[in-house]
């Protein structure tokens, strides 16, 4: 009896594939006697041993795991088989000792191996991540292929041959995959995917991710993160967290976990958060811009606060609780500064800004800053609009005032924008100024062009007042006084006498130099107002005057001094245009409609019309069809009636010779005011 016959388990010798020894628990195991299975060619009768196997004994000594076996009665078995080549155990070359075991027989340490193996399955498949269980040997093969100055050198040296690591991808071969795997990577079945070569889910891009796993393994370290880009079968590429556990002693000789995590998302957010704060940065940087980062968290965590007590609208909220203005003006803080904020605020540092709330700088702003958090508050992005502040210094500047809340950044900080406009905002109403004693001039030479009507119509009433008099003064010394005659009369000298004041009103009107006033007007009563200056001058000139007034035209809001002065300027232009014009011919047809929110005035004349190239510099200041004209009257008009938000514009008349001017002024009755009239 053999020594190997004591062993309870089976023991195989086998050279060059035949069998040199067969112990009694072999013949228990597989049912041949031992004179039956000497000699035999062992994978003939038992099965053959998979070409990894006798790959994993010449590479490595031995090898160990499960193989189906063939009975003597035919039937086939698993066993747990032990294989260890002849250099390990000092035997000839070629030869193998196979112990083997029924899996059946569980030693309580498999029992207890197979249950942790159990939980590991179920958890391997529920887990949300795609994880693989992956045989890295082929890529241990490729690394014991290499020298020595290779392998102490592995970093480098892959990242000059990414041929090599594409090679390792090849040759890792997938053993098993959970059901996340299959749908981040699959396109198909699980034995599609994995059938799949290895560098199929690698794009050449993380070809250096996939070798810094390798030198993570081959270094010794326990596992190996990384962000990297992978591929589905589909070609999709995605971000993923790459994840692999290295055990020890295990590199490149059996199955390693590998896990993969889909952070598309993530990424995506992180990099526009990145590209937010660059922007960010960089509108920061703008030197000719003040920006000025704000922090509004209290502001923001009262606006909650107010919605959650019922209140839709802040800004009556703020008309009911004016402190809440306070409140604000303090809630709001510098948070960050660059240096064109610095120079504007008159500061003497960045230091100096941050932190500090907008307490006494908008103060002489509240109204611009209470439309922009009221704006906030409702959503609203953007505000812009024209504001005065005052500097650390106590002096007032403006400025043009932009706010930008994001809503991919973050909600509590809001950047700000200013741009100082002070000296244009000086030049600006310097040249209204001049627009306006230009525009006073214009009406002082009208009047001493219409003189001789205005002489007319003064004399008028006057004589008629006169006469009159002398009337009421013979009645009253007739011996028959006639009380109701006398009363008639004196009624006649009252409304010529009212007549005459009226006139001396408008021409007082046209002389003055007052600021504009906006007041709620009458488009009829400025075009019959203008007429009434000029219905002599039109008489002397053989001008005939047609109105088509629209009746009920809506009012407007503006300036009467100032639009009578357009009427007038136009008109005495139609008229002086008509000189050459026989006297039979000349008219002119003022018309007045209301359409698309505006009220639109066309002056109408007989003359010749402008010539094709004057259209465009008709309203240009100093230009000039007549010998004498300065070029101010038309120039003037366009200034007034953009004053007053509305336009000008000429033309010629279609069908007909003769000019055509339109005008259209915005319906509406606006509170008084200031016109801002800009040349």
């Amino acid at each position: 009896m053999s020594v190997l016959d004591i062993v309870s388990e089976s023991v195989v010798t086998l050279r060059d594939g035949r069998v040199a020894s067969w112990n009694l628990a072999a013949t228990t195991l597989y049912g041949w006697q031992p004179q039956e299975a000497m000699e035999r060619d062992y994978q003939a009768f038992l099965g053959e041993y998979p070409q990894e196997v006798l790959a994993a004994i010449k590479s490595q000594g031995s090898w160990e795991g499960r193989l189906f076996r063939r009975r003597f009665d035919g039937s086939d078995i698993q066993v747990r088989v032990r294989c260890t080549g002849s250099e390990a155990l000092g035997l000839e070359p070629g030869a193998i000792v196979e112990v083997s075991s029924l899996v059946d027989d569980l030693h309580p340490a498999e029992i207890l191996l197979a249950a942790s193996e159990y939980r590991y399955r179920n958890l391997f498949g529920a887990v949300a991540a795609a994880f693989w269980e992956m045989d890295f040997s082929g890529v241990g093969a490729i690394l014991r292929s290499l020298g020595e100055p290779q392998r102490e050198n592995l970093g480098p040296y892959l990242q000059a041959n990414p041929g090599l690591v594409r090679e390792m991808m090849r040759s890792t071969r997938a053993l098993d995959a959970n059901e996340r795997a299959l749908e981040l990577f699959g396109t198909g079945t699980k034995r599609e995917l994995l059938a799949a070569p290895g560098d199929s889910f690698w794009p050449d891009s993380s070809t250096a991710d996939y070798a810094a796993s390798v030198v993570a393994a081959v270094s010794g370290q326990p596992r190996f993160i990384a962000e990297t880009r992978v591929r589905s079968l589909s070609g999709r590429e995605f971000e993923a967290l790459f994840t692999v556990s290295f055990l020890p002693n295990t590199v490149g000789q059996g199955s390693l976990l590998v896990g993969f995590t889909d952070i598309s998302e993530r990424v995506r957010v992180s990099r526009e958060l990145d590209q937010v704060a660059l922007r960010q940065k960089m509108f920061l940087e703008i030197p000719a811009i003040a920006m000025s980062e704000m922090d509004t968290t209290e502001l923001i965590e009262r606006f909650d606060e107010l919605r959650d007590a019922g209140v839709e609208d802040l800004d009556a909220y703020i008309g009911q609780h004016p402190e809440f203005l306070d409140f604000a003006l303090s809630a709001v803080r510098f948070a960050e500064v660059n240096e064109a904020s610095v120079r504007m605020f008159g500061a003497a540092s960045r230091q100096e800004l941050i932190g500090l709330p907008l307490t006494g700088i908008f103060e002489p702003a509240r109204d611009v800053f209470r439309q922009s958090i009221v704006g906030n508050f409702n959503g609203e992005q953007i505000f812009q609009s024209e504001l005065r502040m005052r500097r650390l210094d106590g002096r007032e500047v403006t400025t043009i005032f932009c706010r930008l809340v994001s809503t991919q950044y973050d909600r509590h900080r809001v950047l700000a924008a200013q741009i100082d406009v002070t000296e244009q905002v000086q030049a600006r109403e310097e040249l209204e100024r001049l627009q306006g004693q230009l525009a006073h001039a214009s009406r002082i030479s009208l009047l001493g062009e219409l003189s001789a009507s205005i002489a007319h119509e003064i004399s008028q009433p006057i004589t008629a007042i006169a006469t009159g008099a002398v009337a009421a003064e013979r009645i009253a010394k007739r011996p028959d006084f006639n009380g109701e005659w006398l009363s008639t009369i004196t009624q006649r000298i009252l409304r010529d006498a009212t007549r005459a004041g009226e006139i001396i009103d408008r021409i007082r009107a046209m002389a003055s130099n007052q600021s504009v006033q906006l007041v709620p007007l009458m488009v009829a009563e400025v075009i019959h107002g203008a007429h009434q200056l000029v219905a002599r001058e039109l008489r002397d000139r053989s001008v005939a005057v047609r109105f088509a007034i629209e009746e009920a035209l809506p009012g407007i809001s503006g300036d009467r001094v100032q639009l009578q002065q357009v009427m007038v300027n136009l008109i005495m232009n139609a008229a002086q245009a008509m000189d050459m014009t026989s006297r039979e011919a000349r008219k002119i047809d003022i018309e007045a409609v209301s359409a698309d929110g505006f009220v639109r005035i066309r002056i109408l004349d007989t003359g010749p019309g402008f010539p094709e190239e004057e259209r465009e510099a008709a309203f240009l200041s100093f230009h000039s069809s007549k010998a004498n004209g300065l070029g101010l009257g038309l120039s003037i008009c366009r200034s007034i009636v953009e004053g007053h938000n509305g336009t000008i514009r000429a033309g010629n008349r279609e069908g007909r010779t003769g000019a055509e001017i339109v005008i259209e002024l915005p319906i509406g009755i606006a509170s008084a005011g200031t016109a801002v009239c800009e040349p």
